[in-house]
């Protein structure tokens, strides 16, 4: 016959199985949930993490852009500085040439073959031509030779010093003129020497970029 005490460790024996199971699913299941927790804070700190890379490689792409624009603009601001330069030292070169080519032989020859060559263009019998004083000289028998040529009289007036040489002329009413200052035709060469240099920088401009 089983005893209080054999009833009693029978019991025991038994509540203390069960709750041990419980005790173990209990830990079973929250290992799974820790494990589980791990998982989603691993995976939430590999997307942050690769959100932070896009971001870097991003601003890295902006960055980079920028200081290249920056770059391309400073060495545009260099040729165009460079062109000016180069521009004003060549006009300034023509310059000192035209005043050099006023004071040589060759210049009287030049201002007559020019006022012979314009006068056609006039059908008046007075035109006005507008000369350097030392020009008046150097064209007086070249003049002589047209007015005698031509049968037109000539109103001569005194070209500023800052046209270099060259005449202009007109007729009487100054409707119809035409400037030949050297002045004038180096002025008029400007463009053109500035779209040469303009095209040679820009394709330097091209190579370097």
């Amino acid at each position: 016959m089983i005893t209080v005490e054999e009833k009693l460790e029978i019991f025991h024996r038994i509540v203390y199985r069960d709750e041990e199971e419980k005790y173990l699913k209990a830990l079973k299941e929250l290992e799974e949930y820790n494990q589980q927790l791990l998982e989603n804070k691993k995976e939430e700190m590999k997307r942050q993490r690769d959100e932070i890379i896009r971001r870097k490689i991003t601003q890295a792409k902006v960055e980079r852009n920028e200081l290249k624009s920056e770059g391309l603009e400073d060495t545009k601001a260099k040729l165009r500085q460079k062109r000016k330069e180069l521009e004003t030292d060549l006009v300034d070169s023509i310059v000192e040439r035209a005043n050099e080519f006023v004071k040589s032989k060759g210049y009287g020859e030049y201002l007559c073959r020019n006022l012979d060559k314009y006068l056609v263009e006039f059908e008046e019998d007075e035109v006005v031509l507008i000369l350097r004083d030392e020009d008046r000289l150097i064209s007086e028998s070249c003049l002589m030779k047209l007015k005698d040529q031509t049968g037109k009289t000539f109103i001569v007036e005194t070209l500023p010093d800052e046209k270099i040489g060259g005449f202009m002329m007109s007729n009487k009413d100054r409707t119809f003129n035409i400037d030949h200052t050297l002045k004038t035709l180096i002025q008029e060469k400007e463009y053109m020497i500035g779209k040469r240099l303009n095209d040679a920088l820009g394709e330097v401009g091209e190579i370097n970029g």
